[in-house]
């Protein structure tokens, strides 16, 4: 018995889903005064780093949406818990990242995926002698 191919665990949507729970939770604790919503919104980074990682887990180490994610949530944390000028003074950093991406991509390109549009499958041989063309052997019956 075989078990159907499943995706690694932490896959976009369910990531994504457990996102869209959490902030309905937050916003349900800010309507009912729990906490105030914004505080814990400020942390908004990490749902990104989260979607950045389950990304990179799901396509590879080198998928590019993974590391263009994780950039905007590492830009993101510098600019809520970041000193003062921090992402001002250190943004060439994501130019340093992306570059060694792209190098990495280029040095180890992944393979690629036979599509079906590409090769298409034979038909099937008619399976009744009936739906087949008449050769030169077979008898003809005229009416």
């Amino acid at each position: 018995m075989s078990t159907p191919d499943r995706p690694p665990f932490p896959t976009v949507k369910l990531v994504f889903g457990l996102f869209v729970v959490a902030l309905g939770i937050i916003l349900l604790g800010q309507q009912l005064q729990w906490f105030e919503a914004w505080q814990v919104l400020a942390w908004w980074p990490v749902a990104l780093a989260a979607l950045g990682l389950a990304r990179l887990v799901q396509d590879g180490p080198l998928a590019l949406r993974g590391h263009v994610l994780l950039a905007f949530a590492a830009a993101g944390f510098v600019q809520q818990f970041g000193p003062w000028g921090l992402l001002e003074r250190w943004w060439p950093i994501g130019l340093v990242w992306a570059g060694v991406v792209v190098t990495l991509r280029a040095l180890f390109p992944r393979p690629k995926a036979d599509s079906p549009s590409k090769n298409p499958p034979e038909p099937p041989p008619a399976p009744h002698s009936w739906d087949a063309e008449p050769g030169p052997d077979t008898p003809q019956v005229k009416p």
